[in-house]
């Protein structure tokens, strides 16, 4: 069934799904460093929305511009400027245009797609209106906070949206370097995913599925007894 919500409305929507992406990488400016978000983060934690809700985004190139290395400078100093396009999928007239100014050090053939990721990172960003805690002014350094991210989980309503918040949870932990958050909250996320799966029937389908992992040993009558099984499917179940 077609999706009958226009472009803003779209957007309005996957707004209402991802509100918050942590930080997860430290770098270094010579002198010190800071907390910022990846384009990888920004792209895992917003390209399920984007493709739920039909939004596709895609870049042209207005211009560019690799300038001299400076006497001082190891690295050459590449600019250059994006038009994105946002568009309705279902409606590929009804489309929105945000231009973004990049800019990127490098000192091979990096530059050109550093900025690329720096463009439509922040393009995705704005669009959302997603906070990320960055102080584009200060940069000052500061510890990798998991109470965003725990927030996000236990809004989740289906086992997707949980799954899709603790894998933005363990990647910005991973950047951040901090060893211990996966386990603290591996068993949050059971808990999470014990009471969304006591309330979600199986389909026959997945249902079929699922006998057929527990007859080949993959995972146990457990797992399946998680879901609101029919009576007649804990029968079937029984009999394995």
């Amino acid at each position: 069934m077609t999706n009958e919500k226009n472009l803003f409305q779209r957007i309005n929507e996957i707004r209402k799904e991802v509100a918050y992406i942590q930080k997860d990488k430290s770098v270094s400016t010579g002198g010190g460093s800071y907390r910022a978000v990846t384009h990888d983060m920004v792209t895992a934690v917003t390209r399920e929305s984007m493709v739920k809700h039909g939004v596709i985004s895609f870049p042209f190139l207005v211009a560019s511009k690799m300038n001299a290395k400076e006497d001082s400078s190891k690295q050459a100093r590449y600019d250059a400027t994006y038009d994105f396009t946002f568009a309705n999928c279902d409606k590929m007239d009804e489309a929105i245009v945000i231009r973004i100014e990049a800019h990127a050090m490098d000192n091979a053939d990096k530059a050109p797609g550093k900025a690329l990721s720096y463009a439509k990172k922040y393009a995705l960003l704005k669009l959302l209106d997603i906070e990320t805690g960055e102080d584009e002014e200060s940069r000052v350094p500061e510890s990798f906070d998991i109470a965003p991210y725990v927030a996000t989980m236990e809004l989740a309503k289906t086992l997707v949206e949980l799954n899709a918040a603790h894998k933005a949870l363990v990647m910005a932990a991973n950047g951040a370097m901090d060893k211990s958050t996966d386990k603290s909250v591996t068993q949050k996320k059971n808990d999470l995913a014990k009471a969304l799966t006591a309330n979600e029937p199986l389909s026959a389908e997945r249902f079929a599925s699922a006998l057929s992992k527990v007859t080949s040993g993959e995972i146990t009558k457990d797992k399946v007894l998680m879901y609101a099984l029919s009576d007649t499917q804990k029968q079937e179940l029984e009999a394995v």
